[in-house]
């Protein structure tokens, strides 16, 4: 993995809390699971980009 580097960002309480309890079902720190969907959105979008750019 990359170096990391600190990132604050501000996010409604409602949405901390959901992303809260997910990250607890997923066994993971709030910022661990931010960073998890991040990169899958990531893969996603490139995934995409390379699908449209096969034409």
């Amino acid at each position: 993995m990359s170096d990391i580097s600190k990132t604050t960002i501000n996010l409604p309480k409602d949405l901390k809390k959901e992303l809260k309890k997910i990250a607890i079902d997923e066994e993971t720190s709030l910022s661990g699971l931010i960073i998890k969907m991040i990169e899958e959105g990531m893969s996603k979008r490139n995934k995409n980009d390379a699908i449209s750019g096969e034409d």
